[in-house]
C-alpha cells in the first residue's frame, strides 16, 4: 500500500482536527450522549482502552499508527513512561505531530513506520497501543507477530479496531480503493473472532475484551452535533468526511458494524 493513497483518505480528517482544534481522529467513547465535547470523548477511549494497563516511569510505550499524535501526548503526559514512540504510515500526520511539539524537551518521539514491520529491537517494549489503525492493514497477522516480536514477556498490546460480521460485504466495498479518493480507506476489516483467534495462535493470552459500538455511536453522534453548528459554510473542505461519519454511526447501531477493545500479554 502507497502512503499516498491512506494521505488521500485522511487529507478530510486533517482539515476537520484542525478547524475544530482536535488532537486525535478516533471515534470516541461516550458513555452518556451530550455530557461532554467530542475531544473528551476521543480521550476517554484512549483510557478505556488501556484500562488499568501498568506503565510507569521506567516503561516504554509505542503507539503504532498514532495519527496526529494526541493520543501519544495524552499517554505521555498522564504516566510520564520513560520513553514514548509514536510510529503512523502517513507522512503528513507524522510532520502535523511533530511540529506541535516541536520544541518541548519531554515529549513522544514521533516517526513514520510502517506497522508490518516494527523499528525496533526484540522484546523492546513494555505496553503497545493500537487504536482504529488496523483496520487498514493489509496483513494483520504479521502486525501481531511483530507486537509479540518487540514486547517484553508479559508486555500488553491494547488494541482497539472497528470489526465486522459481514467480512464479504465490505470486501466487495474495496472496490471504491482503486478510485484513490475521500471514499478509499484501505480497509481490511476482520470479525471480532479473527482478533480472539490471531491472539491465541500468535502467543497472547486475552487479559480483556469489550465492545462499545453503542458508545462509539453516541460520541460519533455528539461530534455530528459539534461539527453541524458551524454550519455548511464553516465545514468547507470537509464537508465529505461529515457525511461519511454519518454512515459510520448508523452501521455502529446497526450492528453492520463492531467496535472492539482488546487487551492481551504476551505469554511466551
Amino acid at each position: 500500500m502507497r502512503p499516498q493513497s491512506l494521505e488521500v483518505f485522511y487529507e478530510p480528517n486533517l482539515r476537520l482536527a484542525k478547524s475544530r482544534g482536535l488532537l486525535g481522529y478516533n471515534a470516541g467513547y461516550a458513555e452518556v450522549r451530550g455530557r461532554e465535547s467530542f475531544d473528551q470523548h476521543q480521550k476517554d477511549l484512549v483510557w478505556r482502552l488501556l484500562g488499568d494497563v501498568e506503565i510507569g516511569p521506567q516503561s516504554t510505550v509505542l503507539d503504532v499508527g498514532c495519527g496526529i499524535g494526541g493520543p501519544s501526548e495524552w499517554i505521555f503526559n498522564r504516566y510520564r513512561p520513560a520513553r514514548l514512540i509514536g510510529m503512523e504510515y502517513c507522512p503528513s500526520s507524522v510532520r502535523t505531530a511533530e511540529q506541535r511539539c516541536a520544541g518541548r524537551s519531554l515529549r513522544p518521539i514521533f516517526m513514520r513506520a510502517d506497522a508490518h514491520c516494527l523499528p525496533l529491537p526484540d522484546e523492546s517494549v513494555d505496553v503497545i497501543f493500537n487504536l482504529e489503525s488496523a483496520l487498514h492493514y493489509a496483513d494483520k497477522r504479521k502486525f501481531i507477530g511483530e507486537c509479540l516480536r518487540t514486547l517484553k514477556t508479559e508486555g500488553r498490546l491494547c488494541l482497539g479496531d472497528i470489526t465486522t460480521r459481514y467480512r464479504r460485504i465490505f470486501t466487495a466495498l474495496g472496490v471504491l480503493n482503486r478510485l484513490n479518493s475521500q471514499l478509499s480507506t484501505q480497509e481490511r476489516l476482520w470479525s471480532t473472532d479473527d482478533y480472539l483467534h490471531a491472539f491465541e495462535s500468535a502467543g497472547f493470552r486475552l487479559i480483556r475484551h469489550e465492545q462499545v459500538s453503542r458508545q462509539a455511536a453516541d460520541s460519533l453522534q455528539d461530534g455530528l452535533t459539534e461539527i453541524s453548528h458551524g454550519g455548511w459554510r464553516g465545514a468547507r473542505g470537509y464537508r465529505g468526511r461529515f457525511f461519511y461519519l454519518q454512515f459510520i454511526e448508523m452501521l455502529l447501531r446497526r450492528d453492520w458494524l463492531t467496535y472492539d477493545l482488546f487487551a492481551v500479554a504476551k505469554h511466551r
